[in-house]
């Protein structure tokens, strides 16, 4: 994500520096790895704003799908009623067929709408913070050494 070039240790003559001991390295190391930390956990945040926006856009839309589901199911109820008032023969038909149709209404959108919706954490930014976790317990396995 960032591609600014990256500041690199100055070049020194052996293990000594400005202050005879290679003091001046080890404190140039120092702030190049805080650095990257630094923009590590930056670029880390980035990726889980990217991913969230993502699923709340996808869960937006999921419920919008489930909302029309809901409104599918009242009318739905609507009709039944309106079905089971009215047993004459000519009306209960009709209303029979509009009550089946928002029946297959209901469940063909729950189910499309159940199907968009996402919850749980980002998997990508998961995915990276582990990877991150992983490299840092090698790293300092390996500096422990």
């Amino acid at each position: 994500m960032d591609s600014a070039p990256r500041a690199s240790a100055p070049e020194s003559t052996g293990t000594t520096s400005a202050n005879g001991n290679g003091r001046r390295g080890l404190i140039d190391l120092a702030r190049l790895a805080v650095e990257d930390t630094i923009r590590l956990v930056q670029q880390e945040i980035q990726l889980a704003k990217i991913e969230i926006r993502e699923m709340l856009r996808s869960n937006i839309q999921a419920a919008i799908f489930l909302g029309a589901a809901a409104f599918c199911g009242l009318l739905f109820v609507v009709m039944l009623l309106v079905t089971i008032a009215l047993v004459i023969p000519a009306h209960a038909l009709a209303a029979g067929i509009e009550t089946l149709l928002f029946l297959v209404l209901l469940i063909i959108l729950g189910l499309w709408g159940k199907s968009r919706l996402k919850i749980g954490p980002p998997p990508k930014t998961m995915t990276t913070l582990k990877e991150d976790a992983e490299w840092a317990r090698q790293v300092l396995k390996r500096n422990g050494k």
